[in-house]
């Protein structure tokens, strides 16, 4: 009997053991839980805030200088953090040709805008959205231009600020991958042109990343997308860049294999400047010195949406021609690839007077 009594008791000494060990491992994570359990609780979704935003501006604009320093603390736009939620829980990814900003905070729930009502400043803004999904806050803020965000903490909360390209870069340059998406353009041989020029693209996108000049530069695209041709001329105006570059790959007009090859670079006509002609002519230069192709000149191109609707100077450069067997199996090239970047790069610089 007393044995049978022992082992019972250590029955139960192990089983409050093993439920003291679970409690102790959930524990640090106990005010999580309960706040997703709280959360789960509440309904809604994908809310605009800028109604807040706006008012709070005007709240501001009747207080003093001195209240709104103490707020806003010189920036544009100020977010409360509850607590246990820092700015190591914030990430910020920009889209500049759609012209948003997603700002991701990890440990916040659908009531955080209810609790922690944004203030600043609307300027440039268009549209604010919020959404929150297992305590996962996300913020999407739509803006009337390319603007740079810049992220500032303290121990309340983040400070954010939408910038001029300008106000930070000394220039600016939009490169754009011809193509992309549902539109490969030319395809010859098993090779799509959209593949060529995004490759040549990263390839520039390379070089810049490693200049040392204070040079901001915007990609179109970076992967097998397709954005609107709005949406492409649309990023260089709205940053005001000041060389907008699109990369292309030629054809002939039927579109069959011939012995035509060489590099043609067009530019916009309407462009009283003649900055436009001036950029194309030195992509041309450089194409020709770096890869030894055969000149098909500088080309008007206002027939092209992009060369057209263009506000800043642009060039839209032909490589060279997928109908030509040799010319197409050197754009499949790594080393040409990288030649026809490098050309293009030394002939923005030369364009900066860098």
């Amino acid at each position: 009997m007393e044995q049978k009594v022992t082992c019972a008791f250590t029955a139960v000494i192990l089983a409050v053991a093993i439920l003291m060990s679970c409690i102790l491992i959930y524990v640090p994570n106990m005010h999580i839980i309960a706040l997703k359990l709280e959360d789960s609780k509440l309904t809604g979704g994908r809310i605009s805030v800028m109604e807040m935003l706006a008012a709070s501006a005007e709240e501001l604009n009747g207080e003093g200088e001195n209240t709104r320093q103490s707020i806003l603390k010189g920036h544009q736009i100020r977010l409360l953090l509850p607590q246990k939620v820092t700015a190591d829980n914030v990430s910020i990814e920009s889209n500049y040709v759609e012209k948003t900003t997603v700002i991701t905070i990890n440990g916040i729930g659908k009531d955080y805008f209810s609790n922690y009502p944004m203030m600043g400043e609307p300027d440039n803004i268009l549209a604010i959205t919020y959404n929150s999904e297992d305590l996962v806050g996300v913020i999407e803020v739509t803006t009337d231009k390319v603007l740079e965000v810049q992220m500032t903490s303290d121990e309340e909360g983040i400070y954010l600020d939408f910038i001029d390209p300008h106000d930070i870069y000394d220039y600016v340059v939009v490169v754009d991958a011809g193509h992309g998406g549902n539109a490969p353009g030319a395809e010859k041989l098993g090779a799509f042109e959209k593949d060529i020029n995004l490759e040549i693209v990263l390839r520039l996108k390379e070089l810049f990343d490693k200049n040392d000049k204070n040079i901001g530069v915007y990609y179109t695209r970076t992967d097998d997308s397709n954005p609107s041709f709005e949406n492409r001329v649309g990023l260089a105006n709205d940053s005001n860049a000041d060389v907008f570059l699109s990369v292309h790959n030629n054809s002939t007009a039927s579109g069959r294999m011939s012995s035509i090859r060489g590099s043609e670079v067009m530019y916009e006509g309407g462009d009283s400047t003649g900055e436009s002609k001036k950029l194309a002519s030195m992509c041309l230069d450089h194409l020709l010195t770096e890869l030894g192709s055969v000149s098909k000149g500088t080309v008007v191109g206002d027939e092209v949406y992009i060369i057209r609707m263009s506000e800043v100077p642009v060039a839209l450069v032909e490589v060279g021609f997928m109908t030509n067997q040799q010319e197409l199996s050197a754009l499949q090239n790594s080393n040409y690839q990288k030649k026809a970047a490098q050309a293009m790069y030394d002939a923005v610089l030369e364009y900066l007077g860098l």
